[in-house]
């Protein structure tokens, strides 16, 4: 096995890793801030945000592990990995820097 196919697949395993953590990151913090904070404050049950914000959190961190993988194999400069890293904080911004780095790797020549 070349160095090339096993540098491809490392970089395809580290993208499949990062591209699982934006959706699911993504999704959470949307149902957080759309459905739990809107359930604790206008209907007074705060059982929802403790749970998702929980999930959110703990799975962000695995996020961030996830997005620097990727980043030190893509050589990303810098900036370009504190954007990436900070989308899990916006709402929708995960899923915008997951077609942006979906995009720079298929330009990669990996799937």
């Amino acid at each position: 096995m070349t160095s090339t196919t096993t540098s491809q697949r490392g970089l395809s395993g580290a993208f499949l890793r990062y591209r699982i953590l934006a959706y699911v990151t993504g999704t959470l913090l949307v149902l957080l801030v759309v459905v739990a904070i809107p359930l604790k404050y206008l209907a007074h049950h705060p059982g929802p945000v403790s749970v998702i914000g929980t999930a959110h959190g703990f799975l962000f961190m695995v996020y961030l592990v996830t997005a620097v993988d990727l980043g030190i194999r893509l050589r990303w400069r810098w900036l370009k990995l504190g954007l990436v890293m900070l989308a899990g904080t916006i709402p929708f911004a995960s899923f915008v820097a997951e077609r942006q780095a979906h995009a720079e790797v298929r330009s990669r020549g990996v799937s």
